[in-house]
């Protein structure tokens, strides 16, 4: 009798083992993000009609985290930058931009790696509107890109705008 109600609760297990890992299988679909909820974190608005404050902010911001800035026009609020990190530098943690180990790396053959960004600094009524993207890409020794993709961490956005509004109100202080 007991082996009879053992081999019927087996059975039930076995067939209920399908379903889940169907269940399992389903939580770990990861949605793509929209275009508007990358927009809802990386766009920022400034309560000031002072354009070139902003920019200047923007552009001490960049400096102060290691970027170089190839292009900043005024004109039409467009900024762009580089922040190059050597893999094999020991004095360099650049786990937080890129999740991932030096070791790691430099098993994969990556020597170089950078963050680009774009920004955007535009007059919206009465305010200042800024949109910031930044661009993550591991090169290997020849120069050649293994892996280039968006950085999508709202809390990265989070920390650089922090650093922004900081930059701002010196800006105003005249500090």
């Amino acid at each position: 009798m007991l082996k009879k109600v053992l081999t019927i609760l087996f059975v039930i297990c076995i067939a209920s083992l399908p379903a889940c890992a169907r269940k399992k299988q389903e939580e770990n679909i990861i949605t793509p993000m929209t275009q508007l909820e990358k927009r809802q974190f990386q766009t920022r608005t400034y309560e000031t009609i002072d354009k070139p404050l902003v920019m200047k902010a923007m552009l001490n911001v960049l400096q102060d985290e290691g970027f170089i800035v190839y292009n900043a026009n005024p004109l039409l609020g467009f900024i762009y930058g580089v922040k190059d990190f050597d893999t094999s530098d020991p004095n360099i943690d650049i786990s937080k931009e890129f999740g991932l180990s030096k070791s790691r790396l430099s098993l994969n053959g990556i020597k170089v790696a950078t963050i680009e960004t774009t920004a955007n600094v535009t007059e919206y009524g009465k305010s200042m509107r800024v949109r910031v993207n930044f661009k993550r890409k591991l090169l290997n020794v020849y120069g050649n890109a293994q892996f280039i993709d968006d950085v999508n961490d709202e809390n990265y956005y989070q920390d650089f705008f922090s650093k922004v509004d900081k930059a701002i109100f010196l800006q105003k202080q005249k500090i």
